[in-house]
This record gives structure tokens, C-alpha cells and sequence, in this order.
């Protein structure tokens, strides 16, 4: 994966502060939509700008940077150098680089008391389409130079990032649900449809004064789906109508194995946090 080097740019950064008294987190999933709400955030000069940090890619380039070697090291000066003037820090984080980095704990132990977005898409077969696309081409952001200019549709790699995606909404909402986060769930449809309500909504959730002035009233990144995405979504769906009917008589296809795929990650999931919670009980217990 090739970097956004704009993020890096200290035109983005406000003026250093101690650290933030709120800390807002976009818990998203890859091509949910968090760039385009991240960057309209980041226009109001009130959520700081909230960008993927603890992308290992990224987090290695910002140690390098700023020659620092620890994790919370990094995270601490990010914040100092990103905290909006208002006293607000803002993050998106995708559910699997959380765990590449100690998991919640690590997350809470560095962000306390932090106010969550969930945010996700309601065709999430579209999504996963646009995974798969770019994760062939490279270009995740608009603008980006793509490794691959002809990236070739592949149901079973739709599948696996069809996969992905559910469980890590599902993982995102469990985790938050079970440690009594503060969160609420917004969909990238809606956000896209009425910036200003949304962006409202969030300025109430985490209780700032904002401007209706300083939101923008359209998208300020470029939209990067074409008719191709459409063709691959409706591809798949005929693709995956024929597995239905191979896996009816007997046979094993991407389906099938797709099936005992999720089911071992959800029994995963839900072993590692209730494992969680015992030993909070037993730590707690007299």
C-alpha cells in the first residue's frame, strides 16, 4: 500500500497543544466512507482531522517522521499537533488495525473516555466492491497513483472482502456495546446525502458549538465508483446465486467455504471478548 502523503503536511497541523479534552474515533471499516466525513470534519477547524493514524503503513511513516519509535509516543505528539483549537482530536480507525496494536485496551489506554462514531454502509455489497477494487489498484484515495490501472473482477476475492467487512462491522459494534461506549451509528448514505444535518448531529453528540457557516454543504473528496462497481455487484450477485445452487446439490463452492469461514471468526470474536470480561469479573470479584 502506497502512502497519502498529504497527511503528513504540517500546513494541516493547528497550533500545539498539551494534549485534547475530547477525542472523537470514526470506527469504520475500509470504503465505508470515513475519508469523505473525516476531511468534511476536518473543514469546520472543530474535530481536528481525523485521518487513519494507527494504519501500521501510516503509523510507520509518522515514526519516521517524527523519530519516534513507541506507539503511544507517536499517538501523544499526532494529538498535540492535531488537536483542533477547540480541544478536539479526531481519529478513524478500521477494526483490524486496532487489534494490530494491542487490540481495545491499547486503544482505551491511549484515547480514555472517547465519544464513537460507527459508521458504515448499508449496500455492503458495494462496499466490498470497491475493496476488492482497490485493493487491486492501490488507490484508496482519489488522487492516488494506482499500482494497477486494470484490476480484474474475482467473485471469490468479493466474497472474502464481503466477509470481511460484515464481521468487522459486527466486531466494531459488539466491542463497543460490550465496554459501554459512548457511540452512536450513522450511515455513509445519509452523511453523504446531508452533511450539515450529520455533522450537526456529531457536534451535538460530543457536546462543541459549531457554526452552520463553517460546514461544508457537499463532499469535499471526489467520489471514486464507476460503472464498473454496479457491473462487478450485479456480477457477483448471479455468481453467488449459482453457488446457492451448487451448494443445494452437494457441491462446494466459494459459498460453502465462505459459510465455515464466518462462523469460526464470530465464535473467535466472541470467545476472546467474553474470556475479556471473566477476567474483569475475577479481578473484581472479592
Amino acid at each position: 500500500m502506497h502512502l497519502y502523503e498529504d497527511q503528513f503536511s504540517e500546513r494541516h497541523d493547528f497550533p500545539r497543544t498539551g494534549g485534547p479534552s475530547k477525542v472523537l474515533i470514526i470506527a469504520s471499516t475500509a470504503r465505508c466512507g470515513s475519508h469523505m466525513l473525516g476531511h468534511a470534519l476536518h473543514k469546520t477547524n472543530r474535530f481536528g482531522f481525523p485521518l487513519e493514524y494507527m494504519n501500521p503503513t501510516n503509523l510507520a511513516e509518522w515514526k519516521r517522521r517524527l523519530r519516534i519509535d513507541d506507539f503511544q509516543g507517536v499517538m501523544a505528539e499526532i494529538q498535540r499537533r492535531r488537536t483542533s483549537p477547540n480541544g478536539v482530536f479526531g481519529i478513524k480507525i478500521h477494526y483490524p488495525h486496532m487489534q494490530q496494536h494491542g487490540g481495545f485496551d491499547t486503544l482505551t489506554a491511549c484515547f480514555p473516555n472517547a465519544y464513537y462514531i460507527l459508521l458504515s454502509r448499508k449496500d455492503v455489497l458495494k462496499q466490498a466492491v470497491s475493496l476488492s477494487i482497490a485493493r487491486q489498484t492501490g488507490e484508496w484515495i482519489s488522487g492516488q497513483k494506482p499500482v494497477n490501472d486494470n484490476p480484474q473482477y474475482d467473485a471469490a476475492h468479493i466474497n472474502e472482502c464481503l466477509r470481511q467487512t460484515i464481521l468487522n462491522n459486527s466486531s466494531w459494534r459488539y466491542t463497543l456495546a460490550a465496554n459501554g461506549c459512548r457511540y452512536i451509528e450513522m450511515d455513509f448514505d445519509d452523511v453523504l446525502h446531508d452533511l450539515v444535518l450529520s455533522i450537526n448531529t456529531i457536534s451535538r453528540f460530543i457536546g462543541i458549538e459549531i457554526d452552520a457557516s463553517e460546514i461544508p454543504n457537499e463532499p469535499v473528496t471526489t467520489k471514486q465508483s464507476s460503472e464498473r462497481n454496479a457491473e462487478w455487484a450485479a456480477r457477483f450477485v448471479a455468481d453467488f446465486n449459482k453457488s446457492n445452487e451448487l451448494l443445494d446439490n452437494g457441491g462446494m463452492g466459494f459459498l460453502a467455504r465462505s459459510r465455515r469461514t464466518l462462523t469460526r471468526a464470530l465464535h473467535a470474536m466472541v470467545s476472546s471478548q467474553s474470556g475479556k470480561i471473566d477476567r474483569r469479573r475475577s479481578i473484581a470479584a472479592p
